[in-house]
């Protein structure tokens, strides 16, 4: 069975959806799209019509690039007024062979659940590990206990949770425009799990997810959720200087800093120019040096603001700094990153073919944490049927042969 998933992130500034198939332990994209969003603002939907509107253009584009409709997707949440419970579990194991299986790890994660206050809604459940006992004595405590013989079974998990009128909401709409929500993921743990590596999953770490409206900083200690926040500062402000100070719309300002912006002037040419129009069909020359010194101003105000927040949601000593968002394609944030937080901020590559930008993080990420979720539980799954699959693209698409359907696709990977 081929295993393909989609997820679906609606950010206040941009929807994107992505398919992908599972192959071979990797995520292999077949189609991405990108469509700006309306009705949303702050993460929160304040005109669900106008949101759905342009939801369903997302959907047309990526089933016409598929060739087949999408019915089911993983929905990402920002961690909007996010709580992160501390909770146990424990469960009697009751087959003759006393083993634990699968279903035994989903009655104890289960069984963590009675803290859930009812206006709040579970989003995500990391668990921590678990703990094996034999005649009331604890055995072993460890990661996956599938196969391991016992009769009783422990669990520590971190709960996620957001006020359920936020999550309703956002699955509204979803389902308005003809999508089943199969799985919520938040953002940032989507985050976390296309990030981190090794030595982040032994220390305390960070995540700055830099978005056009809001900033979420996120705290992890061995690679679990311990805390969060949304801050309202975003990279729209650079777009807000840009178009005040050379007198353009905002539009043309998103396009300036995209096309030409360089974050740090130490890398930018004092020499180059970029000419544009501005709000009154004047002709506008821009030095990139001195452009570069308005986008450096204000990137180091929205790190800056991040980095007070870390202090506020923990006291731990933080290892690693991973700054993520749209912005970090950017040439030279690197090195703004490096003056304001030294060596422990890393900048974060997205390297999977077909979704080399930035932007397209969380949509992997929750995939990727989707997979997990479903092998922990010993599931096969995947959100296309057989004859979906067939029908994913017509004969004249393909390339070569592959026992992947990644091998087939071309012309998508050239989109983003």
């Amino acid at each position: 069975m081929k295993k393909i998933y989609t997820s679906i992130d609606v950010g206040s500034d941009t929807i994107r959806i992505l398919v992908s198939e599972y192959f071979q332990g990797k995520q292999r994209v077949l189609a991405v799209s990108s469509v700006r969003s309306k009705g949303i603002k702050n993460g929160v939907i304040v005109d669900e019509n106008a949101l759905l509107e342009r939801l369903k253009l997302a959907i047309d584009d990526i089933n016409s690039r598929i060739n087949v409709n999408i019915k089911k997707a993983i929905l990402i949440i920002p961690p909007l007024e996010a709580e992160y419970n501390l909770v146990h579990g424990n469960v009697p194991i009751v087959n003759d062979e006393k083993m634990v299986t699968q279903k035994d790890v989903i009655r104890v994660q289960n069984a963590s659940l009675n803290d859930v206050v009812p206006n709040m809604e579970l989003v995500s459940i990391t668990p921590i590990d678990f703990t094996i006992y034999e005649n009331g004595s604890e055995i072993e405590t460890l990661k996956d206990p599938t196969n391991k013989i016992c009769d009783r079974l422990g669990i520590r998990a971190m709960l996620a949770l957001v006020p359920k009128t936020y999550v309703i909401s956002y699955v509204k709409v979803v389902e308005a425009a003809g999508i089943e929500v199969v799985d919520l993921a938040l953002s940032s743990v989507c985050d976390y799990e296309q990030v981190s590596f090794d030595e982040m999953n032994d220390a305390a770490s960070a995540l700055i997810n830099i978005g056009k409206d809001t900033t979420v900083v996120s705290v992890f200690n061995k690679g679990i959720i311990t805390n969060s926040s949304i801050l309202k500062i975003g990279s729209r402000v650079i777009d807000e200087d840009i178009s005040y100070i050379y007198y353009t719309t905002k539009k043309i300002a998103r396009k300036i800093k995209e096309n030409f912006g360089i974050a740090n002037p130490r890398y930018a040419s004092k020499s180059e120019t970029y000419e544009t129009r501005d709000i009154n069909g004047k002709l506008v020359s821009i030095n990139q040096y001195e452009l570069s010194e308005v986008i450096n101003k204000r990137l180091s105000q929205i790190l800056n603001v991040a980095k007070n927040e870390l202090k506020v949601l923990t006291n731990k000593q933080i290892r690693y700094i991973m700054v993520l968002g749209g912005i970090t394609d950017m040439p030279g944030v690197n090195f703004v990153l490096e003056d304001m937080f030294g060596k422990k901020a890393i900048m974060y590559s997205l390297n999977t073919l077909g979704i080399r930008k930035a932007r397209f993080i969380t949509a992997s990420g929750a995939i990727e944490h989707f997979v997990k979720k479903i092998k922990l539980r010993g599931k096969q799954y995947s959100m296309f049927s057989s004859d979906d699959v067939d029908n994913l693209v017509h004969s004249k698409t393909r390339i070569g042969r592959s026992d992947s359907v990644f091998g087939r696709f071309f012309s998508y990977f050239f989109d983003n």
